[in-house]
């Protein structure tokens, strides 16, 4: 899994489940973040993978298990519970003084464990250079307009990445100093650690695993690599949503390495659309005439002006409904909603006062009977 998320947490189930219940969980969700269902939802895509991620372990009896039993370290490449289990032991026998112990202190986490220590073997060869610090995603938010949401947007990311020192070509060593063999690992680079039942290799931290030492290049302080920022222009697709998140694989910060690069969408408020889901919703005021009588009138959109019909006597809040004007996103298409606002002119005319005093007598019973507390 990508993401360190709890796997009963994204299919959504109890540690105790089962495993019919794992199973019908992980068929329900399938299926509703299925990429068929979703064509260009990136979010949906992501949600997917994520959720065949999580089944992968719960739907194994033997990974649950280890799951279980050692958390997300279960999860790693190579994870063996066996030396897991045996390791453990063997530390707290060494805390509770049950295992003779000379020479330096050295503590270890399992994180340590499966993060590039070997086991077994020793590994000789010396690192001829500093490895590149690990990539790791960046997080980025590209404010929208509400247009640019629903018909999809192009933005542009700064990005830091890590790149070869021009200086020292990424060898980290201060152009024309002199090199000499780590006396501390006797050049190898590696150190061995063999302790209770486990038999690790981890790197020189005298020479960091280079097995030489030298001056360090100044322009990258010996790390071999300096901070860029590479521009990444990010297509985002038409129905992106206020929260939304985007994705691109290999575009985050770090050398060889990268991670990710996420981005989160935030949408201005528009000043006459709201929006709620796929659907949106304008007030459009309307005149005493074209509410009492009806008629056609013309609602601005995006793709330009509508025809809607006013049905005869409608009422102030009353919400009509164009179909198939809302936004679209992947196979759906949401409504734009029309909420009406009856409109009296602003001039003072007492003729006009005159005229709507003798329409009360048209009202078929007072209109706050309805009022009561």
């Amino acid at each position: 899994m990508n993401e360190t998320r709890n796997p009963y947490e994204v299919l959504g189930v109890a540690k105790t489940a089962t495993a019919e219940e794992i199973r019908r969980a992980y068929k329900k969700l399938a299926r509703k973040h299925h990429p068929d269902v979703n064509p260009g939802n990136a979010d949906a895509e992501r949600r997917f993978k994520e959720i065949s991620a999580a089944h992968d372990v719960l739907g194994d009896a033997e990974k649950r298990a280890a799951y279980d039993e050692f958390g997300e370290e279960a999860l790693r490449s190579g994870f063996d519970p066996e030396q897991a289990r045996a390791y453990r032991q063997w530390q707290a026998n060494r805390s509770a003084g049950g295992v003779p112990f000379s020479g330096e202190q050295i503590d270890f986490d399992l994180g340590d464990l499966f993060g590039g220590m070997g086991f077994g073997g020793f590994d000789t060869g010396p690192t001829t250079r500093r490895r590149a610090p690990a990539g790791h995603d960046v997080h980025a938010v590209a404010e929208l307009d509400l247009q640019q949401a629903i018909r999809g947007s192009e933005v542009r990311i700064a990005v830091p990445t890590e790149t070869p020192c021009g200086s020292c070509h990424g060898s980290g060593r201060a152009p024309g100093s002199q090199t000499s063999r780590c006396t501390t690992c006797g050049g190898t680079g590696r150190r061995r650690v063999s302790q209770g039942p486990l038999n690790m290799v981890t790197a020189c931290e005298a020479c960091e695993g280079r097995g030489e030492r030298f001056a360090p290049c100044p322009a990258c302080q010996g790390a071999g690599q300096v901070t860029a920022t590479e521009q990444v222009d990010v297509r985002i697709p038409p129905g992106a949503d206020d929260g939304s998140t985007l994705r691109i694989s290999g575009k985050g910060a770090g050398g060889a390495d990268r991670g990710d690069l996420v981005i989160e969408t935030r949408i201005k408020p528009h000043p006459v659309l709201r929006r709620s889901g796929l659907d949106l919703t304008m007030t459009l005021p309307v005149t005493l005439a074209e509410a009492y009588e009806g008629g056609k009138v013309q609602v601005p959109t995006f793709e330009g002006p509508v025809a809607l019909t006013i049905p005869p006597r409608s009422q102030t809040g009353q919400k009509l409904r164009l179909r198939g004007r809302g936004v679209k996103r992947g196979g759906k298409q949401g409504d734009l909603l029309v909420e009406l606002e009856v409109r009296l002119p602003e001039r003072n005319d007492p003729e006009l006062a005159r005229a709507l005093r003798r329409a009360e007598r048209d009202y078929d019973h007072p209109v706050r009977a309805e009022l009561k507390l």
